[in-house]
Formats: C-alpha cells, sequence, structure tokens
C-alpha cells in the first residue's frame, strides 16, 4: 500500500510539473497531455520495478504483484490476464492481500501461486525444478506461468484458447478461459 501510494505521488507530482511546463508556455494540446501524463508514469513504474528490491522477506501479496508486473511485462503479457489467472489459480487478490497464501498444491499435483504442474515447467525451463522450488519460490512460479503463457500465445494466437490450454493442457474456449478474459483487476 505505502509503494503505490509514494508511486501514485511520484506519478502526479512529475505530470504537474510537464503540465504546468506545457500550459505556461502554451504548447500542449488535450491530446499531448494525456501522451506527456501516460508516459511519465510508465517511466515512473520502469523505474521504480527495476530498483526496488523484493525479496523472500516481503509478503507474498507484494512479491506476486512486483514479479506479474515485471514478467508479463517481459514475456508481453496483458497484466489484466496474468492477474486474471493468478486470482482463478490461488484467489490472488492484489498488492494488499495480506492473508494470500500462493504456496499451494492442487489436487492433480499443479504447485504454487500459478499452479504450475512440474513437467510444464520442465518443458518450458529445460530441466525439471524441484517441487519445493515450484511450491515456494514466488519468482519462479510466476515467471514459468508467463513463459508458458506467452508460448501459448504464440502457438494458438488467441487469448481464450491460450488460457483455456493452460487451464487443461488442451486448447478450449471453457468457463476458466472466459473468467481470467475479462477479469478486472480491482486494485
Amino acid at each position: 500500500m505505502i509503494r503505490r501510494r509514494k508511486l501514485k505521488t511520484i506519478q502526479y507530482t512529475k505530470a504537474a510539473i510537464i503540465l504546468a511546463i506545457g500550459f505556461t508556455f502554451g504548447r500542449l494540446t488535450a491530446s499531448t497531455e494525456e501522451k506527456a501524463t501516460k508516459q511519465i508514469e510508465t517511466q515512473v513504474e520502469d523505474t521504480l520495478l527495476a530498483k526496488e528490491k523484493v525479496t523472500q522477506k516481503d509478503p507474498p501479496c507484494i512479491q506476486m504483484y512486483h514479479y506479474i508486473e515485471k514478467y508479463s511485462r517481459q514475456y508481453k503479457i496483458p497484466r489484466k490476464y496474468a492477474y486474471g489467472i493468478a486470482y482463478k489459480e490461488t484467489t490472488y487478490l492484489g498488492p494488499d492481500h495480506l492473508s494470500y497464501n500462493p504456496y499451494q498444491k492442487s489436487s492433480a499435483g499443479a504447485l504454487g501461486p500459478m499452479q504450475i504442474m512440474p513437467t510444464t515447467a520442465e518443458l518450458v525451463n529445460g530441466k525439471r525444478p524441484t517441487s519445493t522450488k515450484l511450491k515456494k519460490d514466488i519468482e519462479f512460479n510466476v515467471k514459468t506461468s508467463m513463459k508458458i503463457l506467452r508460448k501459448l500465445k504464440d502457438k494458438h494466437k488467441n487469448w481464450k484458447v491460450v488460457f483455456g490450454a493452460y487451464n487443461t493442457g488442451r486448447p478450449i474456449v471453457n468457463r476458466y478461459a472466459e473468467e481470467v478474459y475479462c477479469f478486472v483487476p480491482n486494485w
């Protein structure tokens, strides 16, 4: 919560400075104003994500937020979809979800916050991770999930089919896929 407030404060402060300068000299239009604000917000987020160190001592909800932001960008996965998967798999509710438990195991054997099967992790990473690493290493689990989503998207081209394949191992559009596709983070 504190990090989000700092980020918003920095974003709004920088945007306000740019806008004030632009309006002072009469050079900004409404369209330019929106572009400048969006560019500043993106630069601030990128800077904070790059510099901010997240450790295993941080609450799992903060780790999840940081790693989803980082790896969804790296693998070009829309964040709302990455958060949709996290919600469907382990009921992740955002960076303020202090009671979040990412260390789950499904009845089918999927592990960790993004519920990844060990065999799938092996296919994506080249070697089979230990069950403990897949279950307890949030960064590894999220990064593996984003790799899986990228490979599925490159193969199937359709997000709904991608989500169905992530869920079942088969390229289908099911209820899970529809719910992830329509997921809207509320934090």
